[in-house]
């Protein structure tokens, strides 16, 4: 079976690692990890990890690619690390914004 992605990937790296949380599907645990960008495309990003990587939402805690989160739609291990590929979803504000007593 011959599989196309919907957009090219391009390499992308970023030395400081990406803080992020992500919130397992079907559990209520959040996970607050530092994750190391691999590659990037206009829908999505892919990840590494030295810990598990569970799909389910994640939030950058800070912009990438002008992205504040999206979903990890899929993992697994690779040789000595976890890969991940996030899919970007539109997230219009913060986590904090939500919380604000009016």
């Amino acid at each position: 079976m011959e599989y196309t992605r919907k957009s090219q990937r391009k390499e992308f790296r970023d030395d400081l690692g990406i803080p992020v949380t992500i919130i397992q599907f079907g559990k209520l645990q959040r996970q607050d990890i530092t994750v190391q960008g691999v590659d990037i495309s206009d829908g999505g990003l892919g990840i590494a990890s030295s810990v598990p990587i569970a799909p389910g939402f994640i939030w950058f805690w800070r912009s990438v690619a002008n992205q504040r989160g999206g979903m990890v739609v899929w993992s697994r291990k690779v040789e000595d690390h976890y890969r991940a590929g996030v899919q970007f979803l539109p997230i219009p504000i913060s986590p904090n914004d939500y919380l604000k007593n009016e």
